[in-house]
């Protein structure tokens, strides 16, 4: 596994741009993508481009799932989120970075709804899936933190938001630590031992985050969000 790998998804048309008559601008051949300007004339009397051509690691095509090479939440685990446990149980730190405009899925992608989960609680429930598969003398410990950031404060989802929504008593500090780096002081973690249980602090934070609707979707994620889990394991080696 290289050290970054970019992927791109490609979501169905929403009701709205039903409603407008839009069409599909974006093409996949394997993990090339071609992007059509469709406000560009293809009699070539311009001198403008009408395609652009982008080549990704990975390309996933959620258009329509009557179609043969359709993307469903778990083959994007597959071929995604298997690569973050490796990474985990390699050792090595491992992130799912989420970027698109308003509506363009990264939520559905990351958190799934109540029909089909999202890459975030597929990866809790692989970890967990292969720690009880452990058959040699190693322990594990699981933390979590879920924090968003919204107009340029943070905030703890895993705690009771204040009554008062002009109340600062969440919005935390991000530091820098001399040895590890930028934190966010007083960030609670939570210590989990099966993936129900972090589920649900999982499900907790997703109620707390702050939403509101726009003209392209009625409820969009209206913060950033960062959803860390701080693994580690221990294991013997012969008398050690």
């Amino acid at each position: 596994m290289s050290n970054v790998e970019v992927a791109l998804r490609i979501r169905p048309i929403n009701r709205r741009e039903l409603e407008l008559g839009s069409n599909y601008i974006v093409s996949l051949n394997d993990d090339n993508v071609t992007l059509l300007n469709p406000k560009i004339s293809s009699d070539g009397n311009t001198n403008q481009e009408r395609s652009r051509h982008f080549v990704f690691d990975k390309t996933f095509s959620s258009i329509e799932p009557a179609l043969p090479n359709y993307a469903t939440q778990e083959s994007i685990y597959r071929d995604i989120g298997c690569k973050v446990i490796d990474s985990a149980f390699d050792g090595y730190n491992a992130c799912v970075f989420a970027y698109g405009q308003t509506g363009s899925g990264k939520t559905y992608t990351v958190f799934g709804d109540a029909d089909q989960s999202g890459l975030t609680p597929r990866i809790c429930k692989g970890m967990y899936s292969r720690m009880s598969e452990t058959t040699d003398r190693t322990t594990y410990q699981t933390e979590i933190s879920y924090l968003e950031i919204y107009n340029e404060k943070v905030r703890d989802l895993l705690q009771q938001r204040p009554k008062k929504k002009s109340s600062n008593r969440h919005a935390l500090r991000v530091r820098e630590h001399p040895k590890f780096g930028p934190y966010v002081d007083g960030l609670s973690r939570h210590l989990v031992s099966d993936s129900s249980s972090l589920l649900n602090l999982l499900d907790k934070g997703n109620e707390n985050r702050t939403t509101a609707a726009t003209h392209i979707h009625e409820t969009s994620s209206r913060s950033h969000s960062i959803f860390t889990i701080n693994f580690s394991q221990a294991s013997f080696r012969g008398d050690l």
